[in-house]
């Protein structure tokens, strides 16, 4: 049986690791059902030579222009697109920004397909002028005027005629969520720039262990856009303020709150902390909040569900992704945009054991089962009929 040759154009970014990963560990699979995978680091006649042309959005930006990857109008971008267009069988675009409303129609043109690894529902929200170019942003614009100092202009809005090469592709869950970031791993690949550890991290913690604190967030606050700060500095402001005053043990960036005595460990989150020391204060906590970014997922969420706390993080109600474990109040609490709700998930999940635990063995076993033996036949199936 011929195999399809499938050619994917990628960097040496650990973020790119995420995307890539489970095509990686499933190589042989995906040979076996018919397909060849080779990746490439440059632009080559090689690259080119197959029948179905892979290129991964930020790296191939940078690739073909270093110096202005995201210019207006993607000039470079767009002169290579056309140049290639004829030479290959078929050219797939993946877009692998971490927003479900930041995207590159600009090369709707000149692909047959564009994956993206979480769409918006409501599609005719991709032809809208999104103040900070996503809808939570924009969001945060119209309820409390927060300004951006240089406004995002949508440029290139989703014709109707190209909708319906718009397609769902596969989340960073799917990625080696604790290993793409790795120091250790990143220096690997100076070396050798495929290599991965082919098997996933499910050393799940189990919910009900003996936890000493109750909420648990630290992350950065610091973004060079006021629409995205606003969000992170608002649920940090309001988690200090209110937690401090309860009686709880709260573990909030720097700051650590109790009325009663903790342990040495614990009192380490007052300063800096090393990744493992993060994680293991992280899976000390029962609840554990994890905001947007850039983007609505991150690798935060799926560390708070291995490590066997509550996620809590804003409502996801206005988007698709896949493997979808963002089941609201079954697999994570929804936080209102505004956070108003904020008080009422202290009191309800802190004291509600049972609810709390049914609620992480949920998406613990929906996440188990998406990385998985199975979870990876359902990838590969669903990689092939994407492309096809």
């Amino acid at each position: 049986m011929t195999k399809k040759k499938i050619n994917i154009l990628i960097n040496k970014e650990g973020i790119v690791f995420y995307t890539i990963y489970p095509l990686i560990i499933n190589k042989i699979k995906l040979f076996e059902l018919g397909y060849k995978i080779a990746f490439y680091f440059k632009l080559s006649k090689e690259l080119l030579d197959c029948d179905i042309l892979i290129l991964i959005s930020k790296p191939t930006q940078n690739i073909i222009d270093a110096k202005k990857p995201y210019s207006k109008n993607n000039k470079a971008l767009l002169e290579y697109l056309s140049e290639i267009k004829s030479k290959v069988k078929k050219i797939i675009w993946f877009d692998n920004s971490d927003s479900s409303s930041v995207t590159n129609f600009e090369v709707m043109p000149y692909i047959d397909i564009y994956l993206k690894k979480q769409i918006l529902k409501n599609k005719s929200l991709y032809r809208s002028d999104l103040y900070g170019g996503r809808i939570f942003t924009d969001y945060y614009h119209k309820k409390f005027k927060i300004l951006d100092k240089n406004k995002y202009i949508n440029n290139f809005p989703l014709k109707k005629k190209y909708e319906n090469k718009l397609r769902l592709s596969w989340n960073i869950g799917l990625g080696n969520v604790h290993n793409s970031f790795s120091s250790f791993y990143s220096f690997l690949r100076l070396f050798l720039p495929l290599f991965v550890i082919k098997k996933f991290n499910n050393n799940f913690v189990e919910p009900d262990k003996s936890r000493e604190i109750d909420f648990f967030f630290r992350g950065s606050i610091k973004y060079n856009r006021n629409t995205i700060k606003f969000h992170r500095e608002k649920l940090f402001n309001d988690l200090n303020e209110k937690l401090k005053k309860l009686d709880y043990v709260s573990v909030i960036g720097k700051n650590v709150f109790h009325k009663k005595s903790i342990s040495s460990f614990i009192k380490k989150a007052q300063g800096k902390l090393s990744n493992n020391e993060y994680l293991k204060i992280q899976n000390s906590a029962k609840i554990s909040f994890s905001p947007f970014g850039w983007g609505e997922l991150g690798a935060r969420d799926y560390e708070i569900i291995l490590g066997g706390s509550l996620l809590v993080k804003p409502t996801m109600d206005h988007m698709e992704t896949w493997p979808n474990i963002f089941l609201p109040n079954k697999t994570y609490v929804p936080l209102e945009w505004d956070f108003s709700n904020l008080e009422e998930i202290f009191e309800t999940y802190i004291k509600n054991y049972r609810l709390r635990n049914e609620i992480i063995s949920n998406s613990q076993e929906i996440y188990m089962e998406s990385i998985s033996e199975n979870g990876m036949n359902k990838f590969c199936n669903r990689f092939i009929k994407n492309i096809e």
